[in-house]
């Protein structure tokens, strides 16, 4: 087995991995880049908009709350340092509309998700801490409900990396 493999492999059987992904429409296994990155394994699923009020009307179609700001709330100064307490009180805000706090974690159909939202994608993530288990999983099947009455393009790959197992990247695996 190469070192690719074996990395990839490490925490759960290539069978279960095949599993997963026959078993998931939307929901992608991402195995973390790991090392110094300090990242996790997720289930990611990723979907394209245009205007805010697209992005606005999906994250209430999932139920997750949208928090908008009368006006621009203070943010981190660059080149400046603060300690984690001070910056933790700058809300992230997502990017291209007027104040509107990214989502982070949040609930969708009950269940713990991690919501990103970029000038013109949202990611929703499932994961349990830096692992993803058979849980994750089944939580991530009751959330593709919500995503299929979605009316935005999906995004396949949500990362557009080999460590995403997709079809771009393992097409063996998506064949019944």
């Amino acid at each position: 087995m190469d070192r690719w493999a074996q990395y990839l492999f490490e925490q759960h059987s290539e069978a279960e991995l095949r599993s997963w992904a026959q078993r998931l429409k939307f929901f992608r296994f991402f195995r973390a880049f790991g090392g110094h990155a300090n990242d996790g394994d997720s289930l990611d699923a990723a979907f394209a908009y245009q205007t805010t009020s697209q992005l606005e009307s999906c994250l209430k179609d999932l139920g997750v709350e949208i928090v908008k700001f009368d006006s621009q709330p203070p943010q981190p100064e660059l080149w400046v340092s603060y300690r984690g307490d001070e910056f933790s009180r700058f809300p992230s805000l997502v990017s291209g509309t007027t104040w509107m706090k990214q989502p982070g974690r949040c609930k969708i159909m009950d269940v713990d998700a991690f919501v990103w939202c970029g000038a013109d994608r949202i990611k929703i993530s499932v994961s349990e801490g830096y692992a993803v288990t058979e849980k994750n999983v089944m939580d991530a099947e009751k959330i593709e409900t919500a995503l299929a009455r979605l009316a935005l393009e999906r995004i396949d790959p949500p990362r557009d990396t080999k460590n995403c197992i997709c079809p771009k990247y393992y097409p063996d695996y998506f064949n019944s």
